[in-house]
């Protein structure tokens, strides 16, 4: 556990190969990245779910190599982005209420306090980003209980951020896996 009364901020990226291979892989690494940063484990699960679906998003709906980034801020914050070469054109696949497909930012919209996408520097042309506030050490009151607004099942607390991430975010669907 960190003894430290403030949080070091940190940024690892990993490249990835656009193939089905790459999501496992993205998962590995932030496994171990988040470990040492010390994240509790409903913390480590919500950021595996989200760099899984927006890892997931660049091999279905995007073309060229894949970057994925975790950062940790001062405060606590991790940062999940995922940069790729930009959309691809498929035809519509129907409408889709019978498929598997599709809930996907719905995940990362319930568990990042805050998500979207915009241009990535070159050679990528599209990153799509979630930050999902954390209940690291560092970050929670010295003393008594936790009080927040968040429901029970989660740990993760909302910041004073107001903007809606469902007005911001219009990346494609996902594969939930």
């Amino acid at each position: 556990m960190t003894t430290s009364s403030a949080l070091q901020r940190s940024r690892t990226s990993l490249y990835l190969a656009r193939r089905p291979s790459a999501c496992p892989r993205a998962r590995h690494w932030a496994t171990a990245t988040l470990q040492q940063w010390d994240a509790t484990g409903q913390e480590r699960d919500d950021v595996l779910l989200v760099m899984s679906e927006l890892v997931t998003n660049a091999i279905v709906h995007a073309t060229g190599p894949i970057r994925a980034h975790l950062a940790r801020d001062t405060a606590g914050r991790i940062h999940v982005q995922v940069d790729d070469g930009g959309p691809t054109h498929h035809g519509d696949d129907g409408d889709g209420q019978d498929d598997e497909h599709g809930r996907g930012l719905g995940i990362v919209d319930h568990l990042a306090h805050h998500h979207g996408h915009g241009p990535a520097p070159y050679p990528y042309r599209c990153r799509a980003w979630a930050i999902l506030t954390t209940t690291h050490p560092a970050t929670r009151p010295a003393a008594g209980p936790r009080t927040t607004a968040v429901p029970a099942a989660r740990t993760l607390e909302p910041t004073a951020m107001t903007t809606s991430s469902a007005a911001i975010c219009l990346t494609t669907t996902t594969h939930v896996n």
